[in-house]
This record gives C-alpha cells, structure tokens and sequence, in this order.
C-alpha cells in the first residue's frame, strides 16, 4: 500500500507539473514524452483536459488512445473552430511518429491555443511503453425504446440518432446492438443490425424472449467486440 500511495503522489506531482509548464512559454508549444503524457491523462488532476490525434481515420480506426479526439492534420486549419471551447485548455496532440503533431501543435499555437503539448515520437512510444489503445469511436447515440417495460411476446422498437465526436451526424454506419442481462459478466447476445440513414438516424425492431433486466449497447464500425462503443440504456423485459 505505501508503495502504491508513493506512486500515486508520483503520477500527480508529474500531471501537475506538466499542467504548470504552460506558464511561461519559451516556445510555441511544449515537447512532452509519452510517459508524462500517460501521467497526465490517467492522474484526473485537469478534467478538462483534450487528446488530440491528428492521424487518418484510417490510421485512428487501428487503435487510438482512448477518449481521443481525431481531426487529420491536413485538414486542421479548415477545422480549427471546432476546437474553439478549448483555447484554454491543455490539449495533448499526438500523430505515429511526432512529426504531423509537431506541425499540427503549430497551427494551434498560431490559432492563440494556449496550453499546446506535442507528444514527441507519438504513438509509435505510447505503444512502446506498454500504454493500453482502443479502437472504440467517442460517439454518443440518442435512443428511445418502446416499450420499456416490455414483455417477451412483444416487438421493441429503437429508434435513435449516432452522432459523431463533435454531435454531427453520422451516416451510413452499421450498427449493431447487443444485450446481456444486467450485472451479469457473461457475454453479449446479438440482439439488432441497423443502418443508420443519410442523417445519422436509424429504426429497428426485435424480440427479447426471456424476463429480466438487461443492459443494451451499441457496436460500429471501428469498436472492438468485448468493448461497447456507447453503454445506452437499461431495459426492463416482462414474462
């Protein structure tokens, strides 16, 4: 335990360092390694803090840090107000190797952001420090189901809209809908396939046949199977 409790204070004094190095700025932006990076997105000590990765999509479909932003850098400066709420916050910018974030970091120290970090050797030393990645999207999906209760002779029917990132629609996905019974660690059953339409929006209907409570989650493309892209909502399934 005084080990762990060392390590703790550790990890803060390093985030809070990080986070106070944005004071006096010699250069445009701030050069940190991935370990510090690391520190200061698992310590919690600046919620209000921003990852940015500025790959491809496809590279960003393989694996990103988790809750991570993705706006290409080559298409940044075109972007650049879709990041306006954060002027001042901490953004950590990350690529595969450092170059694109160092020039993407650029263009937001240009835009007035003022508390840039550019994650030198990017991806490629997050990864190389055993550092965990995701391929789940930060998408959020509004739904509705009716009804809830339901019993199990009756269809539900979902209906709902998956925005992307940034609350913009997302169209053509595939989605999947899975549900398991909740608090239960068995694994999810295949429950909906559902296109969304050319407005993020999409509509299903199916049966659960036994009683219970369940938890329903969304997959799409991009997510990995044990790991749901957006825990929805609790159903409540009547004999």
């Amino acid at each position: 335990m005084r080990r762990y409790i060392i390590a703790l204070f550790a990890a803060i004094a390093i985030a809070t360092s990080f986070l106070q190095t944005q004071t006096v700025r010699a250069a445009p932006y701030t050069d940190i390694t991935a370990n510090i990076a690391y520190q200061a997105i698992t310590s919690g000590v600046c919620p209000t803090l921003v990852i940015l990765d500025v790959r491809t999509r496809g590279e960003f479909d393989q694996g990103h840090i988790k809750t991570a932003l993705l706006i290409p850098h080559a298409e940044l400066e075109e972007r650049i107000d879709e990041l306006a709420e954060h002027k001042n916050h901490a953004i950590i910018v990350y690529c595969f190797c450092g170059l694109r974030s160092a020039m993407a970091s650029g263009i937001l120290d240009a835009h007035g952001f003022t508390k840039v970090y550019n994650m030198m050797d990017g991806l490629n030393a997050w990864i190389g420090q055993g550092y965990p990645t995701t391929t789940s999207y930060l998408t959020q999906m509004f739904l509705n189901m009716n009804p809830n209760p339901a019993k199990t002779t009756q269809d539900i029917t979902l209906k709902g809209i998956l925005t992307d990132q940034f609350s913009q629609p997302t169209a053509g996905q595939t989605v999947k809908l899975y549900y398991r019974e909740y608090c239960n660690d068995r694994a999810w059953q295949f429950a909906f396939t559902i296109n969304t339409n050319a407005y993020g929006a999409f509509f299903a209907t199916g049966k659960i046949r036994k009683a219970g409570i369940y938890e329903v989650a969304v997959y799409y493309p991009g997510s990995s199977y044990l790991e749901p892209s957006y825990q929805l909502a609790t159903l409540l399934v009547q004999p």
